[in-house]
């Protein structure tokens, strides 16, 4: 396993959002220095990013890319891909495609989190799910060869595929072969599950995870048993990236070294 941090680009307007923010050579380096050897990026607008200066930062530093979130085209545009309007719809596609662009350069994969929607009260929930599952189709024509990994998210964010047993079953019945699932412990514990029983659950699904504290804060200074967590990923056999997403509280010089002390004995190392 290797360890990464989230960074929001700058088309993500300064917010409290669960990734450092700030220039891209600048933070990157911060990031590498903290002795993190990936950095997944969390988006809004991909084709606002300076893309060249990114490689640059990229290749000086030698973060890996693991991983591009979406969770900012919902929450700041308010995209998604169960919004009854068509042309709303295609936009967040649209946003999706563009995400999976990006992570194509660095062979990364794609997450879709709020993104996907929420069910309405004047739309039959079945029909959330099909416009949900067409968006992933689409882009999925469009990027083959990039993974997409569909989370799930709790009660406080999202009322529907809130619990890994119903995402997975969704991914598995919507049978897209470049789909899987990725974990988060905050999810997985509002929603009463362990992070044991949703390894399990998921199984070959399993492709990403996502690891922080109590109500978001920095890995460590929360409540959350955070070594039978990672002891949970690693039994299952998890050899791919974690991804720490907090907020950066006080602030992101704390948030991004007091998560990298905390993980310290699972990722000894920097290499």
């Amino acid at each position: 396993m290797k360890l990464a941090y989230m960074y929001a680009t700058p088309d993500v307007e300064p917010a409290q959002v669960t990734a450092i923010q700030g220039p891209i050579a600048a933070t990157l380096e911060t990031i590498a220095r903290t002795g993190y050897t990936g950095v997944e990026l969390l988006v809004c607008n991909p084709a606002q990013i300076d893309r060249r200066a990114l490689a640059s930062a990229i290749g000086t530093t030698g973060l890996d890319m693991p991983a591009v979130c979406t969770g900012e085209v919902y929450g700041q545009d308010g995209l998604s891909f169960a919004d009854p309007d068509p042309l709303r719809r295609q936009q967040a596609i649209d946003r999706m495609k563009a995400s999976m662009d990006l992570a194509a350069e660095y062979g990364a994969m794609v997450n879709i989190g709020r993104l996907r929607g929420r069910y309405r009260e004047d739309v039959a929930s079945q029909q959330t799910l099909d416009w949900i599952g067409e968006a992933i189709e689409a882009s999925t024509r469009a990027f083959p060869e990039v993974p997409i990994v569909l989370e799930p998210v709790n009660r406080n964010y999202a009322n529907c595929l809130m619990t890994t047993r119903e995402t997975c079953a969704f991914v598995r019945e919507l049978g897209v072969a470049n789909l899987g699932v990725m974990l988060d412990t905050a999810h997985i514990l509002t929603e009463q599950e362990t992070v044991t029983d949703a390894i399990r659950e998921a199984g070959d699904l399993f492709w990403h995870f996502h690891i922080t504290d109590s109500d978001r804060l920095p890995v460590g200074d929360g409540s959350y048993d955070i070594a039978a967590a990672m002891k949970a990923v690693e039994e299952s056999g998890f050899d791919r990236y974690v991804t720490v997403e907090t907020f950066q509280i006080p602030d992101a010089a704390h948030s991004i070294l007091a998560s990298r002390e905390a993980m310290q004995p699972y990722f000894p190392s920097a290499s």
